[in-house]
C-alpha cells in the first residue's frame, strides 16, 4: 500500500468548513481541510491536512468598474481587491478523488516531469488540453489548424511532434503563466480548472493582474477609419457582464497533492494601472479617434490592477527527504530594464533562502536585456482580442506605422538565446548576466545550491554547458521559447525567456560530482509540438525538465 493510499484510507474529520466563497455569481462552500490521524502505517504527525477547495472572492463587474475609474480605492474595493490579490485559489480535488501521480520511470529510475508554459492567456485552450491529454488526438488540431496555402508536415516532422507530445502527456507537474479566468478573450473559461479537470490534476492558482481596461468592460468605443473593421471588432471586446471577472495569473498543477500556496507581491518595476491610465488620457487629448495607429496604440494599453507576483506551492512528494517539494512560480516584469528584474529575483531568493525542501523554480523571466518584451502588431491582435484571426491575416494593411520592435539588433542578437554568462559593456552586453550570476552564487541555509552543472551526460543529445541539464541548449546558447509570428529576418524574432533552476543537493552550482536527487536532467524544449499548427498554441514553447526521485546512475559511455 504506498503513501497516497495510506493516507486516504485514515479515518477523517473536518476541521474547517463553511468558508464561504462566491465563484462567478454562484455561492458555494470550500468545505473542507481534513485531518487524518491514528495508523499503523503513518504516525498522525506524519499526515499532512490537505485543503480540498478553497479562494477568495471575486469581484463583481460593478466593482471591477469603480477599480478602473478610482485611482485609489477604498474601503470594501480596496479590501476586497487586495484579498484577490493575496490569497490563492486551491483546489486538491483530484487527489480526493482518488488521482495519484504517473511517476514515469526511465533511465534516471523513477522521476518527476515537471513542465513550465507561458500558455499566452490559454487563447489556444483546445489545442493545449489536447496535447496535454489526448496526443492521438492532435494531429486533428494540427488539420484544424490549416491555412489553405500551408505545406504540410513531412513525416520526420510529425515524428519530432509525436516524440514531444509523448514527453509532454507524464508531467506530474505543470507550471503556467499568462492564464485566464473570466476574460472575453478566452470565452470566460477558468483556463486552470478546465486544464486541471482534463489531467485529473490538483492546483493552486494566484491572480496577478485584474483586468480593467475600459475596452475590455465597454467603457470605450473601438474607433477606426474601417467601419466594418471597427464594428466587428467592437463586438470582440463587449463582455458578458455576468461572466466577466478579469482574472489573470499564474498557477501550479500537480498529480501531487498541494500542501499549502502563498502569493508574494514581487517590488514594482511598472505601475500596470497608472502608467497606462495616462495613455488613456493621453489618447483622448490627441483626438485622433480615425487613426488605425491609434487604434492600435489603443489594443496595446493594458490597464489592469494588481502585478507581479511569486505563487510559491509546497506540493506532498513522500520520496523528498523532508515529504515536501517547493514550487517557485514567477512571471517578472517585461516593462522595465534588467536592474529591476534582478531585484524581483533578489526578492524571491529572500522569500526562500531557508527552504529546506527540493526547489522546483520556474517562469517566463523575460530575459530579453532591454525594457520592454518583444511584440509585433500581429501578437496585439492575438493577446486582446477575442476572434482575431480574420483580422489578423489583413492587419498590415490596417495597422501600419502601429508599435512592432524597436531593438538594436546587434546587441540583441549576443544576448536573445542566451542571456547567461558576462556582460561586456559596448563590446558584448549581456544586461541579464547579473541576475544569472546571482542565482548562481546563491546559497540556501542548507548549504544546497541551484544546480547549473551543464554536464553533457545529463543533457539532451549531450549537449552540456551552463544550465543545459534544465534548460536545453542549441548550437548556441539556448534553445529559443518564445517566437513572434514573424521573425523579422531571424534578427530579433527568437528568445529564449522561459527558465528553469532546480535546488536539488548540490552543493556547488557549477562542480560536476556530488548527489543527482532531485537534480534536472535531460531539459527540452518542444518547439515542434508548439509551432506545429499553422496558429502555434501558444507565443511561448512548453519547456520540460526531469528529476529522478532517487539516486540516477548513468552509463556515461553510452549517453
Amino acid at each position: 500500500m504506498n503513501f497516497y493510499d495510506r493516507i486516504r484510507d485514515l479515518p477523517r474529520r473536518p476541521l474547517l468548513s463553511g468558508v464561504a466563497t462566491r465563484r462567478k455569481g454562484l455561492p458555494f462552500f470550500t468545505v473542507l481541510v481534513f485531518s487524518t490521524f491514528g495508523s499503523l502505517y503513518v504516525a498522525r504527525a506524519q499526515a499532512p491536512e490537505f485543503v480540498r477547495l478553497s479562494g477568495p472572492e471575486v469581484l463583481t463587474f460593478e466593482d471591477l468598474v469603480q477599480l478602473e475609474k478610482t485611482d485609489k480605492p477604498e474601503g470594501r474595493l480596496a479590501e476586497h481587491l487586495e484579498r484577490l490579490l493575496q490569497t490563492p485559489f486551491i483546489s486538491n480535488e483530484a487527489y480526493f478523488a482518488g488521482a495519484k501521480p504517473n511517476r514515469p520511470s526511465d533511465e534516471l529510475g523513477t522521476i518527476i516531469r515537471a513542465t513550465m508554459w507561458n500558455i499566452e492567456r490559454g487563447i489556444e485552450f483546445d489545442g493545449i488540453r489536447t496535447a496535454f491529454t489526448e496526443p492521438d488526438n492532435f494531429g486533428k488540431i494540427i488539420n484544424e489548424k490549416k491555412e489553405p496555402d500551408s505545406k504540410p508536415l513531412t513525416a520526420e516532422q510529425l515524428g519530432v511532434v509525436k516524440d514531444q507530445l509523448n514527453i509532454l502527456k507524464p508531467s506530474d507537474l505543470v507550471i503556467l503563466n499568462e492564464v485566464d479566468d473570466g476574460v472575453t478573450r478566452t470565452d470566460y473559461r477558468d483556463v486552470t480548472r478546465e486544464l486541471a479537470d482534463a489531467m485529473m490534476m490538483n492546483y493552486a492558482w494566484a491572480v496577478e493582474f485584474v483586468e480593467v481596461d475600459p475596452l475590455a468592460l465597454g467603457i470605450e468605443q473601438v474607433k477606426m477609419e474601417d467601419k466594418a473593421a471597427e464594428a466587428d471588432i467592437q463586438k470582440s471586446f463587449q463582455p458578458d457582464k455576468n461572466r466577466y471577472l478579469g482574472l489573470h495569473g499564474t498557477a501550479v498543477l500537480s498529480r501531487y497533492p498541494v500542501r499549502k500556496a502563498t502569493v508574494r507581491a514581487l517590488p514594482v518595476c511598472y505601475d500596470w494601472y497608472g502608467t497606462e491610465k495616462k495613455e488613456v488620457s493621453k489618447l483622448e487629448s490627441a483626438k485622433r479617434w480615425g487613426s488605425n495607429v491609434t487604434f492600435m496604440e489603443r489594443i496595446s494599453r493594458e490597464v489592469r490592477r494588481g502585478g507581479r507576483m511569486a505563487l510559491i506551492v509546497e506540493l506532498a512528494v513522500p520520496e523528498s527527504p523532508t515529504g515536501f517539494v517547493t514550487v517557485v512560480a514567477t512571471h517578472l516584469e517585461n516593462k522595465c530594464k534588467p536592474e529591476c528584474r534582478r531585484k524581483q529575483a533578489e526578492q524571491i531568493l529572500e522569500w526562500i533562502h531557508a527552504d529546506a525542501n527540493p526547489v522546483i523554480f520556474a517562469g517566463d523571466l523575460n530575459t530579453t536585456a532591454t525594457d520592454a518584451a518583444p511584440t509585433s502588431a500581429l501578437k496585439i491582435l492575438n493577446d486582446r482580442i477575442k476572434d482575431p484571426h480574420a483580422w489578423a491575416r489583413s492587419a498590415i494593411k490596417w495597422t501600419t506605422g502601429a508599435p512592432t520592435i524597436l531593438l538594436m539588433p546587434v546587441n540583441y542578437m549576443r544576448a536573445k538565446n542566451d542571456p547567461t554568462g558576462v556582460d561586456v559593456p559596448v563590446f558584448l552586453r549581456k544586461p541579464e548576466s547579473t541576475l544569472f550570476k546571482k542565482l548562481s552564487d546563491f546559497h540556501f541555509d542548507d548549504g544546497h545550491t541551484f544546480d547549473f552543472r551543464g554536464e553533457d551526460v545529463r543533457s539532451v543529445d549531450k549537449r552540456g554547458g551552463t544550465l543545459s541539464d534544465s534548460n536545453q541548449r542549441a548550437n548556441k546558447g539556448f534553445r529559443y521559447t518564445f517566437a513572434l509570428p514573424q521573425t523579422y529576418g531571424g534578427l530579433v524574432g527568437e528568445f529564449k525567456l522561459d527558465w528553469f533552476f532546480v535546488k536539488g543537493y548540490a552543493t556547488d552550482a557549477e562542480k560536476p560530482g556530488g548527489s543527482y536527487k532531485f537534480a534536472p536532467h535531460f531539459a527540452r524544449t518542444l518547439q515542434e509540438l508548439n509551432e506545429a499548427p499553422d496558429d502555434p498554441l501558444s507565443d511561448h514553447s512548453p519547456i520540460t525538465i526531469d528529476l529522478p526521485l532517487e539516486e540516477p546512475h548513468l552509463n556515461r559511455e553510452n549517453r
